[in-house]
């Protein structure tokens, strides 16, 4: 199997793999949604963590209902 080298990078620090891990503190885990800005503003999260999930309004009112027997 041969390898295309025309279709490798030669620009610095381009195929450096930078883990995320989630912005919150002492939490540790893999941080796999959200963005980043630049390394001076990581913005990372993991799931359980993540604040922009889906439905994430009426998931939270259904564990509060939950809490209080309803």
């Amino acid at each position: 199997m041969s390898m295309d080298t025309d279709s490798r990078t030669s620009q610095p620090g381009a195929t450096v793999h930078v883990n995320h891990w989630c912005c919150v503190g002492g939490c540790g885990k893999w941080g796999g949604f959200g963005h980043s800005k630049g390394r001076a503003e990581p913005q990372w999260w993991c799931w359980e963590h993540y604040p922009h999930k889906p439905n994430q309004a009426r998931s939270e009112a259904l564990d509060i209902a939950e809490a209080l027997g309803m």
